[in-house]
């Protein structure tokens, strides 16, 4: 997963009701960090992994699409590499 350790410059406003309010703050006392960073964290678990998820498959769909079909029997490794010098 990329982290960023980049400096914080946007800022949003979220509304929470008492107990996710209550639950965040009794989290971030436990483990002694504030609710924005758990919040924060809990964004990256989310959307970030589901992010990079999506540009691995991508990737991966780019890389079959691009490699010539394996034979049945023996391998032509000589082919494979002439296909690879192609890209």
């Amino acid at each position: 997963m990329l982290m960023c350790m980049c400096m914080l410059n946007k800022r949003t406003q979220i509304l929470l009701n008492d107990y996710l309010w209550q639950t965040l703050t009794n989290l971030a006392k436990t483990r002694k960090t504030s609710v924005a960073k758990l919040i924060r964290e809990a964004i990256k678990e989310k959307y970030a992994k589901e992010n990079e998820l999506v540009a691995r498959r991508n990737a991966i769909e780019n890389i079959l699409k691009h490699r010539p079909l394996p034979a049945k029997g023996r391998i032509d490794y000589k082919a494979l590499i002439n296909a690879g010098r192609k890209y």
